[in-house]
């Protein structure tokens, strides 16, 4: 598979009232053209503010360092590459976590889907956009695609809302799409629903996806390769299959003991929180939490290593006899 978005070493600090957040750590992440990789973990690992690094929209203030952010072979990270950043608007489609915070109350659907058209160049008359905006509609399976375009957000489901921004994010045909939790302010049916068209939409248009989510049963769903994050550092990264028959990394062990599972009881829960990212602690930040931490553990960050396909940090891994 050709990669298409690399991230290598990469930190991110964010100035805050109580010292500077160290909010990435160091991080690394490939997304392979055309596969779909979910970003897992608790609140407040790291998700969003890992995706919005690709997307180019960091808060003001926060401070990028690292060997190289690339698409498609062309490093990002810089000052000098200022100009190749403003050209990934064109290339990076983005679906946000909440539905009806991310359009305007006060203009029509259409008008707002057209608006990201004349943005991005696009050529065309009106009638053209609004029948190129209509195939797209149509495409996301919204009933009656004219009839919607000429409506406001309030006047249609969560549902049908989210499938409105699926197909905004792709009319410009992007090679990327990054997914921040699409699925979390929807009930239980609807989010399948998303999650297959997702799927569905990424093989037919041959674009990549990034998707965040706190959800593993909708990364399980929808996603060829998970990448655990935990407190601005990746600890884990595996095929879908794998991570969920054989997690390495004790973090990844707990979480999948977390899910709901029927028939099993109450799930297991992970004791301690994730820690105040202004003071992280040393080494591995999860050996505070780790039930299988070493001395080492506590001084030095563990460098990545595995079985083909399989990457963890992790200076005391989860043998596979024991995996859960």
């Amino acid at each position: 598979m050709t990669e298409l978005v690399r991230v290598e070493d990469v930190s991110v600090d964010f100035p805050s009232p109580g010292g500077t957040a160290k909010v990435l750590d160091r991080v690394n992440l490939t997304i392979g053209d055309g596969e779909i990789v979910g970003l897992v973990g608790e609140s407040g690992c790291g998700k969003t503010t890992l995706a919005r690094l690709i997307l180019g929209v960091l808060p003001k203030g926060a401070a990028v360092r690292g060997t190289a952010i690339s698409f498609s072979g062309q490093n990002v990270l810089g000052d000098r590459a200022e100009t190749a950043r403003r050209q990934l608007g064109f290339r990076i489609g983005f679906v946000p976590q909440e539905p009806r915070a991310a359009l305007s109350p006060l203009f029509p659907i259409g008008v707002q889907a057209a608006e990201i058209l004349r943005w991005s160049g696009s050529s065309g008359d009106r009638a053209g956009m609004r029948r190129r905006i209509a195939d797209m509609f149509a495409r996301v399976q919204l009933p009656d695609p004219h009839a919607i375009m000429h409506r406001y957000p309030h006047e249609v489901s969560g549902g049908q809302l989210q499938r409105v921004l699926i197909a905004m994010a792709l009319l410009r045909e992007p090679r990327l799409v990054v997914a921040d939790e699409p699925t979390t302010a929807l009930d239980v049916t609807i989010q399948a629903q998303i999650l297959t068209l997702l799927r569905r939409l990424a093989l037919e248009q041959k674009v990549a996806v990034l998707f965040t989510t706190h959800d593993l049963g909708a990364a399980w769903e929808i996603c060829d390769r998970i990448t655990v994050m935990y407190a601005g550092q990746e600890a884990e990264s595996a095929a879908v299959g794998t991570f969920f028959a054989q997690p390495r990394h004790p973090y990844a062990g707990l979480l999948l003991g977390s899910m709901p599972r029927p028939g099993a009881g109450l799930p297991e829960s992970i004791t301690g929180a994730v820690p105040n990212l202004v003071t992280p602690p040393g080494g591995c930040r999860f050996h505070p939490r780790c039930p299988r931490a070493l001395p080492i553990c506590r001084a030095e960050r563990p460098a990545p290593a595995g079985p083909a396909g399989q990457s963890v940090r992790c200076h005391n891994p989860l043998p596979e006899r024991d995996a859960a």
